[in-house]
């Protein structure tokens, strides 16, 4: 039999500010206290606290900001949605019960190159409208998007009309388009430094890219979304059958 060791002090640290967390009843997106209470509290060195952080960050458990502090993220408690049912992004966070938000909107009038003219059926070079930003739950970046809409299917005034919020339930409620099929491909990719940085996450981090074309009842296309997902804030079902062979 081999000698049982006690477990790194870091170890034993990392499950005390677990207990901290539960204890307090600390919801995402709030500020655990700085590293002198804990040191001061737990009777630690900063360098032992420090390499605690650290893997509870690597586990998703807490993520620390620069300026800011650390934050609690808690990966137990995901954002699901099931891919054979199309929802929007603000559908998803707010079946979790969380508050869904945009920020650093910017929409633009662009010309399609070929992969965007060949997803929407137009030929390259005509206009479309495209509307990048970041998404938000509950105040965090959990996702940047990027949708292209043909400039026919929306109103001059698209960019004042449009307000942030489900881009679905705007061209549904607001422009009568019925948006029934879609196709979608998803992938994990590692995080560029552009992308990164709006989502307040590490360059080289695991994200999901869904790429989806939206059609309507008529089967043209009229939305094409590429979203970038993070991938400790997500999970995505998918209800499969068995394929039956004759």
């Amino acid at each position: 039999m081999k000698k049982v060791k006690s477990p790194q002090l870091y170890l034993l640290v990392k499950d005390e500010i677990l207990g901290y967390i539960h204890d307090n009843a600390l919801k995402i997106g709030t500020l655990l206290p700085p590293e002198s209470h804990f040191v001061s509290q737990l009777g630690i060195s900063r360098g032992t606290l420090r390499e605690a952080m650290r893997v509870l960050e690597e586990e998703g458990v807490i993520r620390r900001k620069q300026g800011i502090g650390t934050l609690i993220c808690d990966t137990k408690n995901l954002i699901r949605s099931t891919l054979d049912i199309n929802e929007s992004v603000s559908e998803m966070i707010i079946g979790k019960g969380m508050t869904p938000g945009s920020k650093n909107t910017k929409i633009e009038k662009i010309k399609a190159g070929k992969k965007l003219a060949g997803k929407l059926d137009l030929s390259p070079g005509e206009p479309v409208i495209s509307i990048t930003r970041v998404r938000t739950a509950n105040e965090i970046p959990v996702a940047h998007t990027i949708d292209f809409v043909p400039l026919g299917a929306v109103p001059k005034t698209f960019s004042e009309d449009f307000k942030g919020d489900s881009l679905y339930l705007y061209m549904e409620d607001k422009l009568g388009i019925e948006l029934t099929n879609s196709m979608l491909m998803i992938q994990p990719i590692k995080a560029p430094s552009s992308i990164a940085r709006r989502l307040e996450v590490k360059q080289g981090d695991l994200l999901l890219l869904l790429e989806q074309t939206d059609t309507n009842t008529g089967n043209i296309p009229l939305l094409y979304s590429e979203e970038y997902f993070v991938a400790d804030r997500f999970e995505f079902i998918v209800y499969r059958r068995r394929k039956k062979i004759w």
